[in-house]
């Protein structure tokens, strides 16, 4: 077999160093049975398919596809939305893959920019110095999303023209704009009228002072767009869309240069995801009525860039009315105040709103749709990586399991417990899994339920990695660099939410102000939702960002008289203060009127067992580049000290004897956990921490 390779520039990136960069070809050996080929290079759709006469397109492929067939992607980039309704069995799947030693690339995204970005721009004598255009006119494409070809570091896409064409970097409020115009990065801008993409790849230069504890990184690679590839996707581009395919297989591909969605999957049955990464547009992955659904050691990256704060990518207007900027020039659209602000019209508008905004996400369904059911159910998500997005994963449907995955990098929520539809979530089981450098580990609304349970269980939240919370402004030159908020948080009021079962966790968590951050916010909970908090260890520490007239202690929040709320077994520890931080607090939730009233009815009180101890782990730092070990030490005060939970509770290290388990994620004599992509990622290390990590993982 003649051996083709990936294209790659001449040298490794002209852009930034990748983040999560493109894996190296896999050596997995050919599969037993029907072998079909494509080549994007020297194929013939009008040929056989075979190794020796190849097809040209994977889209002409798929509608040959029977059971069994395998089906070789020879080495290449194949600039095609594929759509795939292939249909095997499940004694003889279909399986779409790279050729062995090879890596094949399915792009969405517009070829000219990659192939021939040398002519594909032209300087624009109108715009900001740096400033090109696209020799063609794209037109009615809406609008586009993209990345560097060479690095996968995503960017902006912008709202206005005058964000992208700013000097500024700085967050300056004005009356008539909300804020001056701002820059905020590499990034791209879409004329509807003329069709015309602009971009604009300026270094930046955010420096924060040294009391900001973090330094930006900037960009500092090639500002020419006609000396490097991008990959610049329409926004209805959908490289991988799986329409009712049945017993499918995709196996060491990747998927970019989605603009929405990166790959949609619409009532799969039976597919698996194998080795693959996928690179976000602004979305990686939706997916709606499908499963069963297996991803194994995949990755799903999103485009948020290094120098990029959350404040850039916000959504700040909620006006119903008027739909800026698409209404005309610079105009910015003037909003109501909320209902419990005084009434008055202001200025407000976006910067950039089309980089990563989730992963992952998952879709329920109308009672109107056609294909309302089935939910997507039966799921197992294992060993894989999703980062850089503002959202991370959104999970829901029935007999979900999602463990032994890592979860980083995120200026929002991590994971999403929120039910898209009533009524549609049950039995979604989250375990082993790495959380780290998030705003909030665990996120919902509460209009999921009634009924359902979602379990979580034996996963290590650590928050130390720092997050790029708000750009720098003149009365605030620092920023805000944060550290994360509190565990669980519900957004919004509640409708309704499923049951949930917290338990065996063990999470370091930055107190920064007075917020409810005890117990990670498990105990706020709706008066008529159960919830059980069991056997978790929760470590505080103060925020470098700790408000100046707090004094760094974890405080309870608003906990209602909720007879459904079990907590026990728990244990609090502050790093630099000792038990004086939470020995109060943890006092105050034992008698709780409702704690009281649970013991005088024969239940079990908030925190009877629970305790304020030194967990005494194998290392713990709270310092962002240290290296810690969560496994216990021989003679932590936590062995032993859990309540045993009911056999309905699933937990792969339950004591086999029945006696009380030691309490956090990783009981005495265990192994470190380890997540991600073939198991690479050790928790607790300044690897899986560093929010810019780069980890190569073939």
């Amino acid at each position: 077999m003649t051996q083709h390779n990936h294209r790659e520039p001449s040298v490794p990136w002209q852009s930034h160093p990748p983040l999560r960069p493109l894996p190296g070809p896999s050596d997995r050996p050919p599969a037993r049975g029907p072998a079909r080929f494509v080549d994007p290079v020297g194929g013939d759709d009008a040929s056989a398919g075979s190794e020796e006469h190849p097809w040209l397109t994977i889209n002409h492929a798929c509608r040959e596809l029977g059971p069994g067939d395998t089906l070789y992607l020879r080495g290449g980039t194949y600039h095609e939305n594929v759509y795939c309704s292939v249909v095997g069995t499940e004694d003889a799947p279909v399986t779409i893959r790279s050729c062995p030693g090879e890596l094949a690339v399915l792009d969405g995204g517009i070829a000219e920019f990659q192939n021939h970005p040398q002519t594909a721009w032209v300087a624009d004598p109108d715009g900001a110095d740096g400033e090109y255009v696209s020799a063609c006119a794209y037109r009615n494409l809406r609008d586009v999303v993209g990345m560097f070809g060479d690095s996968h570091v995503g960017l902006q896409t912008y709202w206005y023209l005058m964000d992208l064409r700013a000097t500024n970097e700085l967050c300056i409020a004005d009356d008539e704009l909300m804020f001056r115009p701002v820059y905020c990065g590499p990034g791209l801008w879409y004329d509807k009228r003329t069709g015309r993409i602009h971009v604009r790849l300026a270094h930046t230069s955010t420096d924060l002072p040294a009391e900001a504890g973090h330094s930006v990184i900037n960009y500092r690679g090639e500002t020419d767009p006609r000396r490097l590839p991008l990959v610049i996707a329409p926004f209805n581009s959908t490289p991988l869309i799986v329409d009712q395919a049945m017993h499918v297989c995709f196996q060491d591909l990747v998927v970019r240069g989605g603009g929405y969605v990166t790959v949609a999957l619409r009532f799969g049955v039976g597919i698996e995801f194998e080795n693959c990464r996928i690179y976000c547009g602004t979305y990686g992955l939706s997916a709606k009525n499908t499963g069963p659904l297996k991803m194994t050691h995949c990755g799903v990256h999103g485009t948020m860039q290094p120098w990029t704060f959350r404040s850039d990518t916000a959504l700040y207007s909620y006006d119903g009315r008027v739909y800026p900027p698409f209404v005309g020039g610079n105009r910015v659209s003037p909003e109501m105040g909320r209902a419990d602000r005084k009434m008055e019209q202001r200025a407000v508008r976006h910067v950039s709103r089309m980089t990563t905004h989730a992963v992952l996400i998952t879709e329920g369904g109308h009672e109107f749709d056609v294909f309302y059911y089935p939910l997507n159910h039966d799921w197992d998500i294992s060993y894989c990586e999703f980062t850089d997005g503002h959202d991370g994963v959104y999970l829901s449907g029935r007999h979900i399991r999602f463990h032994h995955n890592w979860v980083a990098n995120m200026n929002d929520d991590g994971i999403y417990l929120s039910s898209p539809t009533p009524g549609v979530t049950d039995s979604l089981y989250v375990y082993q899994n790495l959380i780290s450098t998030v705003v909030v580990p665990l996120g919902l609304h509460g209009r999921g339920g009634p009924g359902g349970d979602i379990y979580v269980y034996r996963n290590i939240v650590d928050q130390r990695g720092p997050i790029q919370y708000e750009r720098p402004t003149p009365d605030m030159p620092a920023g805000h660099i944060m550290n994360g908020t509190t565990t669980l948080l519900r957004h919004g009021s509640v409708i309704h939410m499923e049951r949930m079962h917290f338990y065996q966790n063990t999470i370091l968590q930055p107190v920064f102000g007075p917020h409810g951050q005890f117990a990670g916010g498990m105990l706020d909970a709706h008066p008529e939702v159960a919830r059980r908090v069991f056997n978790n260890l929760y470590i505080y520490y103060p925020s470098p960002q700790l408000d100046t007239e707090f004094d760094g202690y974890p405080t309870l929040g608003d906990v209602a008289d909720n007879p459904e709320l079990e907590a026990d077994g728990n244990l609090h520890w502050h790093i630099e203060k000792g038990a004086e931080a939470t020995a109060g607090v943890l006092a105050s939730v034992r008698n709780h009127r409702q704690s009281l009233a649970n013991q005088a009815g024969g239940a079990t009180g908030w925190a009877t067992r629970s305790l304020v101890a030194d967990p005494m782990l194998v290392h713990l730092d709270r310092a962002r580049d240290a290296d810690n070990d969560y496994r216990l030490q021989p003679d932590s005060p936590a062995i032993g000290q859990g309540v045993v939970l009911g056999q309905d509770m699933p937990d792969p290290m339950r004591p086999d004897d029945g006696r009380r388990p030691d309490i956090g994620a990783l009981p005495l004599g265990a192994k470190p956990l380890r997540v991600g992509i073939h198991a690479r990622i050790t928790a607790g290390t300044v690897a899986s921490l560093g929010q810019l990590a780069r980890i190569d993982g073939s």
